[in-house]
């Protein structure tokens, strides 16, 4: 299913590439994501230099005091605002899904709607957060690590 016209044209929406401690920034090296269905553009990715990456990690470390300073009722009114704005966007970012990856569109929906639940558990969960940690569909290997999402087209 070839991306519509509405995905791919971001300039409009947003005039920048991607964020950099709350600032817009640019990309000097945009890669192209093309559907595994069909090979049409799904859309566009940009990569953050490592001078954007080394000023991110600085900023959140600076916000970390502060955002843990913030008072329940405030985080969980963020993390409803993320499970509502995804959720008005649902069909766009499922479709979306469905471009760069040539998984089933049904699935891409489910995947949205989890995505939607798991924000709003999350904003519940920070409601009544008593310290303890609270583990959701993760490995218990207590070795720190990161996780990505990178569209199966750019492999």
């Amino acid at each position: 299913m070839p991306c519509s016209d509405r995905l791919l044209n971001r300039s409009e929406r947003y005039p920048h590439d991607y964020w950099v401690a709350g600032r817009p920034k640019r990309s000097s090296a945009p890669t192209e994501i093309r559907s595994p269905y069909d090979g049409s553009l799904a859309g566009v990715v940009h990569h953050a230099s490592e001078q954007d990456i080394e000023a991110a990690v600085t900023a959140a470390e600076a916000a970390r005091r502060p955002a843990a300073q913030l008072p329940a009722h405030a985080r969980a009114q963020a993390l409803t605002h993320v499970a509502s704005r995804l959720g008005e966007r649902a069909e766009e970012v499922a479709r979306l899904i469905t471009a760069e990856s040539g998984k089933p569109i049904k699935w891409s929906r489910a995947e949205v709607t989890r995505a939607v639940s798991t924000f709003r558990w999350a904003a519940e969960e920070a409601r009544r957060f008593s310290g303890s940690l609270q583990r959701l569909d993760t490995d218990p290997d207590p070795v720190s690590q990161l996780a990505t999402r990178r569209p199966m087209s750019a492999r």
